[in-house]
């Protein structure tokens, strides 16, 4: 498909409804959509697909990463996703986000889009609904409607996730082993207070990473 017949596509796709929070930046998250298209030369009909996407927990970004971004979204999904990667969604290029579409089902009901789209979002009103995206779309670009709807999603968690991320130095593989290695000294320490019987191995420990001299005064301590 050409960019401009999926430049036309996406100027007839419609987010009505995004969900209220933003992706996990330390687990997955499930978006629930509802996809409506009016079905072509039916008047009143529109087609209802619902399900879930789940959004697993961002990586840094490694050479592999675009190989498998999204799983069960059809055999349209490459050259969509070749167009939306270079146009669109910038956080695809910097965090490794993976989408799995799950649990499609689609309905044929006897009702215009605008009439069900209204009828829907008064009725998602109030608790528990947190997770419901509302999309307007043709009923052939299905699949580009729902692509576009995850990377919008991602770009909007992307300052997020990468302030997340670089709290926990994992930005900095230096600074990461360093901060896992201290908290694997500080566990022995805990340990220690129990059962001195972990003096030799924090000792071992202390001599591997460098850190002796650092902490000697509170490793003597215990003798």
């Amino acid at each position: 498909m050409d960019p401009k017949t999926i430049q036309s596509l996406l100027a007839k796709t419609s987010v009505l409804r995004q969900p209220k929070h933003i992706l996990a930046t330390f687990g997955s998250t499930e978006i629930e959509y509802h996809l409506l298209s009016p079905v072509d030369q039916l008047a009143d009909k529109t087609r209802l697909r619902s399900g879930k996407v789940l959004s697993e927990r961002p990586k840094i970004l490694t050479a592999d990463a675009l190989k498998e971004r999204f799983q069960g979204f059809g055999p349209e999904a490459a050259p969509f996703l070749d167009f939306l990667r270079s146009n669109y969604g910038d956080a695809l290029r910097a965090l490794q986000y993976v989408f799995k579409n799950q649990d499609m089902r689609s309905n044929v009901l006897s009702e215009n889009s605008e009439a069900l789209a209204s009828r829907l979002a008064k009725s998602w009103e109030g608790e528990g609904n947190e997770k419901k995206a509302l999309v307007l779309c043709p009923d052939g670009a299905w699949t580009l409607a729902l692509m576009k709807l995850t990377i919008d999603e991602a770009a909007r968690s992307f300052p997020t996730h990468m302030r997340d991320l670089g709290r926990r130095g994992l930005f900095d593989p230096a600074r990461h082993a360093e901060d896992r290695r201290r908290r694997e000294i500080e566990a022995l320490f805990a340990d220690a207070e129990a059962d001195r019987g972990v003096l030799k191995r924090l000792g071992e420990k202390l001599r591997e990473y460098g850190l002796f001299d650092e902490y000697e005064g509170r490793y003597l301590n215990y003798f």
